[in-house]
């Protein structure tokens, strides 16, 4: 029986990453004309799960745990050649097949958000530097010591239940126009912070029967229009007034008004007009500082109120999160090449070993008692610790794999509960100091 539950690992991760679906992404996306010595699905695992064979990843690595795993010997100019643009392309593939196959998660989400909406889902970015050979194909904002660097803007679902994706541009590119509103913001909320602090996509959001929280930028001083609540007592009148003119004198705990922002519409036929855009504006007082933060949102005051649209907002961060887990476990920082096509692989891999490590994770939690938690950060550090021989027990026959499974399931189950049950946890202490 414990044989039976420790070779549910292997299950595990091969559902999420069939064998049949990586030989027909391979097939389409044209990444081997002959397989010989290199078997596709294994070399698919090798860069998933070897990356942390040395101190770095290196393609040097992969291949070494390419040929521990199958136990191939291959000439190392046979073994780069595998990367090429079709490898990308297929990890690509996959890795929105992986997308599309994840489970639902509320990752710490209130309640009523979630069920609130149709989905909850979080843009943002992050820089990685590359080799300086890059440079034309990704050119770096500040050369003065990166010349080439790559941005990767992605979206998130909340709830794994709607459409995320991954976009790759250079450094240079601005976050706001990457961000589209499309039909598919219908009845799912948005959450972004100022790099898409765009009024257009606002407005577009509301079209499409989207929702959205972002900060209000710094400096801005939109005017009042109108109360969601009335205070008892001498309260200071706010319609009519602009934010900054009254905001010092406030010592209310929130303050949840409709307001009229002004801005500057982009250039037609040689004109440039202003315009207005309405919409609610919530302010949360911080305890520790006596200072306000202020977001802007469509959602009606009547389904969300200003403590919760803030605890929403804070959420957000669960991507940065996500993002440090990346870098410091599953090492999408460490690009060692200077051919586009590798990085790409290698971004995409970096993003798949994360989701297989997510849904590792929910099977683990599923067979530890409710009342036992798993860190984040310390199941990635684990999962990082142990990949190598998640790699053997993936592509190694099935025979092999089940005297591997128990060793490797008794330190996942071991390792992955938190000693320190008291301490709050990185995710809760992040949404704590963003609200």
């Amino acid at each position: 029986m414990a044989r039976r539950q420790a070779i549910e690992i292997r299950r595990t991760l091969k559902r999420l990453l069939p064998t049949r679906r990586i030989r027909e992404c391979a097939r389409a996306a044209g990444a081997f004309v002959r397989e010989r010595k290199v078997d596709p699905v294994a070399l698919v695992w090798a860069v998933l799960l070897g990356f942390t064979v040395g101190n770095e990843r290196t393609l040097a690595g992969l291949r070494r745990a390419f040929e521990k795993t199958t136990g191939t010997t291959l000439v190392p100019s046979a073994f780069y050649t595998r990367f090429s643009p079709g490898l990308a392309k297929l990890f690509k593939h996959l890795l929105r097949d992986t997308i599309d196959r994840m489970a639902a998660s509320a990752m710490g989400l209130p309640t009523e958000v979630v069920a609130g909406f149709r989905d909850v889902m979080m843009s943002d970015s992050t820089v990685i530097r590359l080799h300086q050979l890059l440079e034309r194909a990704f050119p770096a904002c500040r050369t003065n010591h990166t010349k080439a660097a790559l941005k990767a803007h992605v979206i998130l679902s909340v709830t794994g239940r709607g459409p995320a994706s991954i976009k790759v541009t250079s450094e240079r590119t601005h976050d706001g126009p990457v961000l589209r509103a499309g039909a598919w913001v219908k009845d799912r909320l948005l959450l972004f912070d100022l790099g898409y602090y765009r009024f257009q996509l606002f407005a577009c959001i509301e079209r499409q029967g989207g929702y959205f929280v972002t900060r209000l930028k710094d400096g801005a001083n939109p005017l009042i229009t109108a109360v969601h609540r009335v205070w008892r007592g001498r309260s200071i009148p706010l319609v009519g007034q602009h934010l900054q003119d009254v905001v010092a004198r406030l010592a209310r705990e929130e303050i949840d008004v409709e307001v009229e922002l002004c801005y500057r519409r982009r250039s037609y036929r040689g004109q440039r007009r202003s315009a207005t855009y309405r919409c609610r504006l919530v302010g949360v007082r911080d305890t520790r500082t006596g200072t306000y933060h202020f977001y802007l949102t469509n959602i009606p005051a009547n389904r969300l109120d200003a403590q919760s649209v803030a605890s929403t907002y804070g959420a957000r961060w669960l991507i940065e999160l996500a993002f440090r887990q990346l870098k410091s476990h599953y090492r999408l920082d460490q690009m060692p090449s200077r051919k586009r096509h590798i990085v790409e692989t290698l971004l995409y891999a970096a993003f798949l070993t994360m989701f297989l490590s997510r849904e590792l994770l929910a099977h683990v939690r599923s067979r530890l008692r409710r009342d036992i938690r798993v860190p984040d950060d310390r199941w990635a550090a684990l999962f990082a610790a142990v990949a190598q021989d998640l790699l053997a027990l993936v592509v190694r026959p099935a025979s092999t794999a089940r005297l591997l499974a128990p060793a490797v399931d008794a330190v996942l189950l071991r390792e992955a509960p938190d000693p320190n049950r008291s301490r709050r946890l990185l995710g809760q202490r992040a949404l704590r100091v963003a609200c």
